[in-house]
């Protein structure tokens, strides 16, 4: 039987290097997609804060597939050699991995996540916290604080309204129909800055690359009433709050 399953990484990059968290999160996806379909990546904010030592942006990243208990050991096998031989040397390295039936309680997880947004944590209530809600935790190096980040971003997935989808999708179209930008394999919904859902037939500006948001379980473009009249999509600046 297949259940759901969700991992996330932190803190495996280092400052002009060539590796990326993203990068290597989406290189365990698809690994995990020749056993089943996967989600797409969500990238979640954490709290930036002088005394934690990340990268640029402090940020983790999450995905979701269905899995047997067989193939959660597979993926996490992969996932454990792939952050040993590619993260890079001065990166403090975390993996939480877990089905979200094993979980003792959800909400925990989530305050957990909010908290990582909000306030500095230690590891020390990173390790106790998946203890007790039985999420596998692992530094790749010892005293490794990316363990914060990668639990944190399993509790802010689960809780289905924050972060961004990873990537950035250019479209040739400059104007299109919710309907249309709905049967784009990359948006789920189409809403407005309050959250509001659009009718199928109002049509969109598109400025620039799309990114969708995490918001309601789904991959949701947001998008603005312009002064003139119509709608527009939201741009990186008016994103950061996600």
């Amino acid at each position: 039987m297949k259940y759901k399953f969700l991992l996330c990484i932190d803190d495996t990059d280092e400052l002009g290097g060539e590796i990326f968290t993203g990068l290597l999160t989406e290189e365990i996806a698809a690994f995990a997609g020749l056993f089943a379909p996967v989600s797409f990546v969500t990238r979640h904010q954490l709290l930036l804060d002088p005394r934690i030592n990340y990268t640029s942006h402090n940020s983790c990243m999450c995905f979701e597939a269905r899995l047997t208990e067989s193939q959660k050991q597979r993926v996490l096998d992969f996932a454990l050699e792939l952050l040993e031989r590619k993260s890079a040397p001065s990166a403090e390295p975390g993996i939480a991995a877990v089905f979200e039936k094993d979980i003792e309680n959800v909400q925990e997880l989530i305050s957990f996540g909010r908290s990582a947004k909000e306030i500095f944590l230690s590891t020390e209530r990173a390790f106790d916290t998946a203890r007790e809600q039985n999420v596998f935790l692992k530094e790749i190096k010892s005293g490794a604080r990316g363990v914060i980040g990668a639990l944190a971003g399993i509790g802010l997935r689960l809780s289905g309204n924050d972060g961004k989808i990873r990537g950035k999708f250019e479209l040739k179209e400059s104007n299109l129909s919710v309907a249309e930008l709905l049967g784009l394999n990359f948006i789920e919904a189409v809403a407005d800055e309050n959250f509001k859902p659009l009718s199928p037939d109002e049509r969109v500006n598109l400025i620039g690359a799309l990114k969708p948001v995490f918001l309601d379980f789904k991959a949701t473009l947001l998008i603005k009433k312009e002064a003139g009249g119509g709608f527009r999509n939201l741009n990186v600046k008016e994103l950061r709050r996600f």
